[in-house]
Formats: C-alpha cells, structure tokens, sequence
C-alpha cells in the first residue's frame, strides 16, 4: 500500500459576504467562493472550511502531471483592511478553488473528517514544485 499524508494547509483568510453556499448539509456545499485574505504566509495551497485554494501556477504543475481527484473553478478573490496593513506592497498570486472530488485512490480525497488527504505521488509533486512551509503534514 502506497502512503497516504494528511494536509493541514495555513488558513489565510475567511469566507467573504458574496460566498453562495447550502449550510443545510455538513459540510456545507458551495456554489460560489468569495474567499478574503487576512493573511498570506506563502504556501501554494491554504484553506477555509469547507473549502481549499491553490495558486494558479501550482494548479498548472497539477494539471501538466495528470494527478487525479480534484478539479478547479475560479474564486472571487478580496484582501482585507488587515491584509492591506500587515502586507502593503505584497501583492497576492493568481489562486484558484481547489475542489476534491472525493474518490478513495484518487492522488487528492478527503477522508471522514473532511481533512485533505493526497498521495504518496501528490506529495512528492508538492514537495518538488510547490511550497508547504506552513502546512502540516502527517504520513498516515
């Protein structure tokens, strides 16, 4: 059996007032994400329960590779007064919705608890090209 890791990306930021979303189920379901950054350490992935974002340029080394188990939609993007404070001349990347699509044996699934869950392979290609300083992450 091939390893499995457990991501707990940095949460950066929360959900914004345009976020279109069914909290009637657990978790709740998005429509559309309306993501503010009140904070950005870095890190290519970060997340915002129920949802994950990557940057653009990490999502095209996914996308080049043919990992399984995720797809990506746009986000609307907004940085907050204390963003604007804390970081005045950093300018954010381009980041997209990371969405797992859930499939047991994909590269990228969740697990019961909702935790983002990637492959030995997924890791290795994140190691290599992208930047988890400030994930944790744990070898199931």
């Amino acid at each position: 059996m091939t390893k499995q890791y457990r991501l707990l990306p940095e949460v950066a930021g929360q959900l914004g007032k345009h976020t279109q979303l069914d909290s009637s189920v657990h978790p709740p379901r998005i429509f559309h994400l309306h993501f503010i950054f009140d904070g950005w350490l870095g890190d290519d992935i970060i997340e915002c329960f129920p949802c994950f974002l990557i940057t653009e340029s990490m999502l095209e080394k996914l996308n080049h590779i043919h990992l399984t188990g995720y797809s990506s939609k746009d986000a609307e993007i907004s940085s907050s007064e204390l963003y604007k404070d804390l970081h005045p001349n950093r300018d954010l990347p381009n980041f997209k919705w990371l969405i797992i699509n859930d499939n047991l044996g994909d590269d990228f699934f969740l697990d019961k608890k909702n935790y983002l869950m990637v492959s030995e392979r997924a890791m290795e290609i994140l190691k290599q090209y992208g930047k988890l300083e400030h994930c944790e992450i744990e070898e199931i």
